[in-house]
């Protein structure tokens, strides 16, 4: 990974039309916009989309990017409106496509073994809860810090957060965690064959 001076020298090519330069400025960023996108949305296929959207946005945009922050504050800020805007679209086309499965199943008449649909559904809703098992501001605070290694007042920073909010949102992402990760065998026994 390059360290922030030799991504602002790349920008700076960039910005100059320097042959190749947003070329490997898009390599530099990639790695760290797709692990972030990856974070907010909890998806590898989403997360692939916001990175592709990002990376165009970056690239376009390279020539108002006026050196105030740091390159990866500023390529963070949006990747995390990227995601948001991603999430929010998601969010829409599933409950229409709830919608429309709703009105299928009111029109049909169930066929299949009323056992399996509810092992199904709670299956899906298990995956539901641990994609989205942390509050985007804990699931950012807790990947920059303990998944990414940065210190807190690092990732602070780079969230323009204050510090003492951020421990706040890391502590309460460090329990839940732990307590979503305690409990996860007791829910794959409640769920088992019961004979």
């Amino acid at each position: 990974m390059l360290s922030d001076r030799e991504i602002l020298e790349l920008v700076e090519g960039a910005r100059q039309g320097e042959r190749g330069a947003l070329d490997r400025l898009a390599g530099a960023l990639r790695p760290l916009v797709c692990r972030w996108a990856l974070v907010m949305t909890g998806d590898p296929d989403d997360a692939e989309d916001v990175a592709q959207l990002v990376l165009m946005k970056t690239l376009n945009s390279i020539a108002s990017f006026d050196g105030r922050a740091r390159v990866t504050s500023w390529v963070y800020r949006i990747t995390r409106n990227a995601s948001l805007d991603h999430q929010r679209a998601r969010r829409r086309e599933q409950r229409l496509a709830e919608k429309a499965e709703w009105l299928a199943e009111a029109r049909v008449p169930e066929l299949e073994d009323p056992l399996d649909d509810i092992e199904m559904k709670r299956t899906l809703r298990l995956i539901r809860t641990l994609v989205t098992e942390l509050p985007m501001a804990q699931r950012e605070v807790f990947d920059l810090v303990d998944l990414q290694g940065l210190r807190p007042a690092e990732a602070a920073r780079l969230l323009e957060m204050n510090p003492n909010t951020l421990r706040v949102h890391l502590l309460r992402a460090r329990r839940r965690m732990r307590k979503e990760m305690l409990a996860q065998p007791a829910k794959t026994e409640t769920g088992g064959d019961d004979g």
